[in-house]
């Protein structure tokens, strides 16, 4: 017959073979620091400079006014140019951020779902 096998027995003998270095090297990891840290300063600084800017200075009205205008235009959405046009500035960033990356899903979740809509209409 065959041996029947004990995985908890196994495992805690697998266990107790395990060298201490590991071990040590487990203790030592809760006292290291990030390997990569997050540039909060430099988020805190643009937002700073964002929020220090007079009304209008990023011209919003113009840029959504002319958004409106394209899409009334080609009779599309004004939904379906703006994220056209998301997806135009997110393309032309030398460095993506996984908020970029996230962004850009979203933007293809959201276009994608209005299609869909519309389809289904």
């Amino acid at each position: 017959m065959a041996k029947k096998k004990d995985t908890l027995k196994d495992l805690n003998e697998f266990m107790k073979n395990q060298s201490s270095e590991s071990r040590d090297d487990d203790k030592d990891y809760l006292s290291k620091k990030p390997t990569q840290l997050a540039e909060v300063e430099a988020l805190k600084s643009e937002i700073n400079r964002l929020d220090n800017l007079e009304e209008g200075a990023l011209h919003e009205d113009e840029v959504s006014n002319f958004i409106m205008k394209v899409a009334k235009t080609h009779g599309l959405s004004s939904r379906q140019v703006l994220y056209r046009v998301c997806e135009k500035v997110l393309a032309q960033q030398e460095a993506k951020e996984a908020s970029d990356i996230l962004l850009e899903n979203f933007i293809l979740y959201l276009r994608h779902q209005d299609l869909i809509l519309e389809k289904l209409r």
